[in-house]
């Protein structure tokens, strides 16, 4: 039989953390004698399964340790969460996998896209263009030349009388 403050030496962690772990145990672990509780065998047994299944890690900081509980390889609780997180992380990888194709895809798509813009914005110029020259080609007063324009105000001045001639605003 031991007590909390022998058992918490042994395994070199603090009484009032073997004290926690006592007060789940069945009392038919526990015999009091006097003030003082001690453990049966098997009570210290279980409390050292208890607490040695966590593997103790000190990480300095500030010049003060700080004590970390893992717990153990053989914890059933514990191989059922490593494999549930390997899973996760495996899909989360996935996922990334799949994001980064995406990506890539839809930046494909845009420059694809900025492609067909930039035809469709040429395609548009050329268009008036044709237009312009369709215009210019069904429009006669268009297709004059500055001399036919002259000789078309010539002869248009010479039908005006003199005074019309005269005052008139087309001087050339």
């Amino acid at each position: 039989m031991k007590t909390i403050k022998q058992i918490a030496d042994e395994i070199e962690v603090s009484k009032d953390k073997v004290k926690y772990q006592v007060g789940k145990l069945p009392s038919n672990y526990l015999v009091k004698v006097g003030k003082i509780t001690h453990l049966t065998d098997e009570g210290t047994a279980k409390i050292k399964e208890i607490m040695m299944g966590k593997t103790v890690v000190n990480l300095p900081s500030n010049n003060r340790e700080i004590t970390q509980f893992l717990p153990s390889e053989e914890n059933e609780l514990y191989k059922m969460l490593k494999i549930e997180l390997e899973a996760k992380n495996n899909l989360i990888q996935t996922l990334q996998e799949e994001l980064t194709n995406e990506r890539t895809h839809s930046r494909e798509q845009a420059n694809k896209l900025a492609d067909l813009a930039s035809e469709l914005a040429e395609l548009n110029r050329n268009n008036q263009i044709l237009l312009g020259s369709e215009q210019t080609r069904n429009n006669p007063a268009f297709l004059q030349s500055d001399e036919e324009k002259a000789n078309e105000n010539n002869t248009a001045c010479e039908n005006k009388g003199f005074w019309s001639r005269v005052f008139s605003r087309n001087k050339n």
